[in-house]
């Protein structure tokens, strides 16, 4: 759902709620519904396969009774997970010490539907590397804003971010990069042929996002396009790897050719709190917004350390 349906969103939320509310409500006639049409099911069964016997019917009626059961339970608990309380395992030490290796999350998936997300909150999104692993990270970056890194301490707009230290590693190094808003011109430069010059060795340069994918490492790019450069209005800036998952355009940006884009949605620049030990948007550049799923807001597990997030 996009933000700049604020109207649609709401109306998604309540009806979305209003469900719910009715399924507790009338909790009593919808089990008996349930029932009704779960004991009719079993029966269809037990005469599709001619089950003979007290006993296999009984079987039959308990298996179906209890992938009912589980169906139902998924199936609800899948929708609020992805529609209003997700819940997260931090597996890596990158957000240490605010979050440590192996602790729970709760999440708030709806707070991003209505409103975006500010500096220094903690989200949940899916990061641009591999494209299927939720990262945990801090909003340090709004949409338009110059970030560098200097003496230990991030810069927006020129104005030193002092909650914590950063060090000046990966792609960002001493560079000065624009964090791209909506409606920004992005401007993708190959620094060759590429697929002419891996001719020669008769490497096919087609296998770079294969190997981006399988690898989970922006050095993938740097060996394989080398002096590939993003700009932003014709500034340059860091890597909106989305791009390189676009196999249209990847065809066009190894063919040698510059390719260039109207981006249609805000991207945040994310860091880790433990600066020396997270690989974050220093390394791989930007997210998307369409790529946060919620706002982090309490660890739960271990029960000696259950905190509201900041």
């Amino acid at each position: 759902m996009s933000r700049e349906n604020l109207i649609l969103n709401g109306v998604f939320y309540l009806i979305l709620t209003i469900f719910f509310i009715y399924i507790f409500v009338r909790e009593k006639y919808i089990v008996e519904k349930i029932a009704k049409y779960r004991n009719g099911f079993s029966e269809k069964i037990i005469n599709i396969f001619g089950v003979k016997g007290d006993t296999g019917k009984k079987v039959v009626h308990k298996i179906v009774n209890g992938s009912e059961a589980i169906i139902t339970a998924v199936v609800l608990v899948l929708i609020i997970q992805r529609f209003y309380i997700g819940n997260f395992m931090v597996p890596t030490g990158s957000m240490e010490t605010t979050i440590m290796p192996k602790d729970r999350l709760f999440g708030n998936m709806v707070v991003y539907k209505f409103k975006a997300p500010e500096r220094e909150d903690i989200v949940v999104f899916k990061e641009p590397v591999e494209d299927k692993v939720l990262y945990t990270k801090r909003v340090m970056g709004l949409p338009g804003e110059k970030i560098a890194i200097r003496n230990g301490h991030l810069f927006a707009n020129g104005k030193e971010i002092n909650s914590r230290e950063y060090s000046a590693l990966g792609q960002i190094g001493i560079n000065t990069w624009i964090v791209p808003k909506k409606g920004d011109t992005i401007t993708i430069k190959p620094g060759m042929n590429y697929n002419e010059a891996y001719q020669k060795v008769n490497f096919d340069i087609g296998k770079v996002q294969k190997l981006i994918l399988e690898n989970g490492n922006t050095d993938i790019v740097e060996q394989f396009l080398p002096k590939l450069k993003f700009y932003v209005n014709g500034e340059e800036t860091g890597m909106i790897l989305d791009y390189l998952h676009d196999e249209n355009i990847l065809k066009k940006i190894t063919s040698g050719e510059t390719v260039e884009i109207i981006l249609d949605e805000d991207c945040y620049f994310m860091l880790g709190d433990n600066t020396n030990g997270s690989y974050d948007s220093r390394f791989w550049g930007f997210v998307k917004d369409s790529r946060i799923r919620g706002k982090a807001v309490l660890r739960f597990w271990p029960l000696n350390r259950i905190s509201i997030l900041k």
